[in-house]
């Protein structure tokens, strides 16, 4: 059996490697009725809406902390994987931002593991500031930039 979750888990992120996924898109089982799947899918969106920072910091906002509990409770209760996917804003150096990147999204790893997640169900991937979603001129859409993107996977049993 641990076997068989190990294959599924590298089949996984041998799919996001491969796939280099940027929506934060959630696959579900079919639904039991039409109010559940409603339910159960603006849970998920709730759960995995990015994340914003602080300019030159990599430290999770206290206002994200109730939602990364349901995160890790949802993770842990429905055979989830994780992708943290973090992200800086164009000010500063190239690599100083991938750098930065990398640090949010290992601190969400790190926070989403004290609450019980299994390690080897998460996988990071810094981008710095490669893939905006908004423009850089603007304060504003720097503080899009600045994010940790969260994409769920279910682990088929």
């Amino acid at each position: 059996m641990k076997h068989k979750n190990t294959t599924q888990l590298l089949a996984f992120l041998l799919m996001f490697i491969l796939a280099g996924a940027t929506s934060a898109s959630v696959l579900l089982k079919k639904p039991k009725s039409a109010h559940s799947s409603a339910s159960k899918a603006a849970s998920l969106a709730a759960v995995t809406k990015n994340l914003e920072y602080d300019t030159d910091k990599p430290s999770i906002r206290d206002a994200y902390y109730k939602n990364l509990d349901e995160l890790a409770k949802t993770v842990k209760n429905n055979n989830y994987a994780v992708s943290l996917r973090g992200h800086a804003d164009s000010r500063g150096k190239y690599k100083y931002n991938w750098v930065l990147s990398e640090n949010r999204a290992i601190s969400v790893k790190n926070y989403l593991v004290t609450k019980g997640v299994q390690e080897n169900r998460i996988i990071t991937t810094p981008y710095g500031s490669t893939v905006p979603i908004a423009t850089n001129a603007t304060a504003a859409g720097r503080q899009k930039n600045r994010r940790v993107e969260i994409e769920l996977k279910k682990i088929k049993e």
